[in-house]
């Protein structure tokens, strides 16, 4: 019974920590190695930077991000 628990223990704190890394990481610019598209149709991302389109704000690790320039 005492090693159920412990396994249970181990990997409901394995998958709460993966949640909060990921989530801690949907604003936060990461490097890009990928290509990109190169059209223009320019997203504003959480964290108030444009990017060019939507999958090079991706690219950067920004997920959050709406439609056109920032205004700064």
């Amino acid at each position: 019974m005492k090693r159920n628990t412990y396994l249970f223990t181990f990997f409901f704190s394995l998958t709460l920590s993966f949640c909060l890394i990921s989530c801690s990481k949907q604003c936060s610019e990461t490097p890009c190695n990928e290509g990109v598209p190169m059209s223009y149709i320019p997203v504003c991302g959480c964290n108030d930077i444009t990017y060019p389109n939507w999958e090079s704000a991706e690219c950067h690790g920004i997920t959050h991000y709406r439609t056109g320039e920032c205004e700064n």
